[in-house]
């Protein structure tokens, strides 16, 4: 009996001993490390454009430049010398667009807003060294803005606090895929002297509880007509208190609502998601949507419709 009990004592002491050994060089870094050599194929700079235009804008703004290998540390190389076209419907629209050297971008100035009638855009870009690129665009069907309602203290933020709420209820066209951006912002008017008035602007940041809605990269709020394809929906929002100034008359609060090409859509939430990743070890690689022939980025198009309500 007693030599049962010393090999059971044994038995404990081996058993602990092998359990600290096995600990001790488990934590060893080099048991939660592994070197995977990867081939990186060689890259071939293209051209890379970079064009959002909507329906409201009176001028057209393009960037031009190069693309560069995952390793490659090189500046980005701009070329003052591009050639860029943009076609409504196979027609040249304007002239071609010039070269903005503060800015280092392309810019085309139009004699009216854009606007929103059905047509097919295609910009073009060409530059010494380089193989040209082209993308088209349909101008998307503006959907418009069915009621928009502000109320003080009328919602709840994501910690159960009281905030101020906007709902947005807009009627989604039917059998075919619909994608949507909203923006706000308040108006202040001032008269001045003579008669004039003058109208100021300011930002409106707001969040939503709304499940469907993503957070995009230029657009706060993204979202697809898939869970309302054909009908009505409210899209409900919040901000915080002192965000719209209080006892103004004269204060509009103004609500856009973007009808996003499908690339205008993919590349705001691949740019977001893009960034998101960037220093996050245990994100997976984003690539960031392109819709460029021949070469890298986005040429996207967007219809708007606004509407806009009394902040008292």
């Amino acid at each position: 009996m007693k030599n049962i009990t010393i090999i059971k004592v044994i038995i404990i002491k081996v058993t602990i001993s092998g359990l600290f050994l096995f600990l001790f060089t488990g934590c060893d870094s080099d048991n939660f490390s592994q070197i995977v050599e990867v081939d990186i194929p060689e890259h071939e700079s293209r051209l890379v454009l970079n064009a959002r235009v909507s329906s409201l804008d009176t001028g057209v703004t393009a960037l031009v430049a190069n693309s560069l290998g995952i390793l490659d540390t090189s500046a980005y190389y701009i070329p003052e010398d591009a050639t860029v076209r943009l076609f409504r419907d196979g027609e040249l629209l304007g002239n071609d667009f010039s070269f903005m050297q503060p800015k280092l971008k392309y810019f085309l100035a139009l004699d009216e807003p854009l606007g929103t009638a059905p047509a097919l855009y295609q910009m073009e870009v060409s530059a010494p060294g380089y193989d040209p690129i082209s993308a088209e665009q349909y101008m998307p069907v503006p959907t418009p803005i069915h009621s928009l309602k502000f109320e003080r203290n009328g919602a709840i933020d994501d910690e159960g606090r009281r905030a101020d709420g906007i709902e947005v209820q807009l009627t989604d066209p039917a059998d075919e895929e619909n994608y949507y951006a909203l923006e706000f912002f308040y108006e202040i008017s001032e008269g001045q002297p003579g008669g004039d008035t003058i109208t100021y602007s300011n930002p409106v940041y707001a969040s939503t509880l709304d499940q469907i809605v993503q957070y995009g990269y230029h657009y706060e709020q993204l979202f697809t007509d898939k869970s309302f394809n054909g009908s009505s929906y409210t899209v409900s929002l919040y901000t915080y208190e002192g965000t719209l100034p209080e006892g103004a008359s004269n204060t509009r609060l103004v609500a856009r609502l973007y009808s996003l090409s499908r690339d205008a859509f993919l590349y705001d939430l691949s740019l977001r998601q893009y960034y998101d990743a960037q220093d996050n070890p245990f994100a997976e690689p984003v690539t960031v949507h392109s819709n460029i022939e021949g070469g890298y980025g986005v040429f996207a198009l967007s219809s708007v419709t606004e509407m806009s309500v009394p902040v008292e």
